[in-house]
């Protein structure tokens, strides 16, 4: 008998080298989506997240008795917030933190100075569009502490 292989023909070590350059390929691009992933965000939004929540529904009821709503919106370059309380009147703060990133990743993240506008607070920054994330953090003149996280969306 004689070997009649042809060229087209595939032998077991090309069959081999095939399986192993097509999952070679999908391991090397999971690989690149994994590194990319952890190097860009690193998860974390507390030290420890399990003395962070020990508090966690005493910090919540304080925040629902207060009654407070927020809002904020995005004007002419603008970061606008409205603060009102049960009645609808807007609450003057003593202090307020404002810090505006990306839901995401922390690398755009900037805090906001907001001054006293009308009956809201009022701050320029430039903000690109997409989804932002507007952290709160205030105190009132009788020393009531609010902190709230609002979505803004920039078009």
């Amino acid at each position: 008998m004689s070997d009649t292989r042809t060229a087209s023909q595939r032998t077991g070590r090309k069959v081999l080298f095939l399986f192993l350059g097509a999952f070679g390929i999908i391991v090397a691009a999971n690989m690149t989506l994994l590194y990319s992933a952890i190097g860009s965000w690193p998860g974390l939004e507390s030290r420890n997240a399990y003395v962070d929540s020990l508090g966690f529904q005493d910090r919540r009821e304080a925040q629902v008795a207060l009654n407070w709503v927020a809002d904020v919106s995005y004007q002419q370059s603008d970061v606008v917030l409205r603060l009102r309380d049960g009645a609808g009147k807007a609450v003057s703060l003593q202090e307020l933190v404002v810090v505006v990133g990306r839901a995401t990743y922390d690398r755009e993240d900037r805090i906001v100075e907001l001054s006293t506008f009308q009956d809201s607070y009022r701050g320029g920054t430039d903000l690109a569009p997409g989804n932002w994330q507007v952290k709160v953090s205030a105190i009132s003149f009788a020393g009531e502490k609010f902190r709230q996280r609002l979505s803004l969306i920039v078009k």
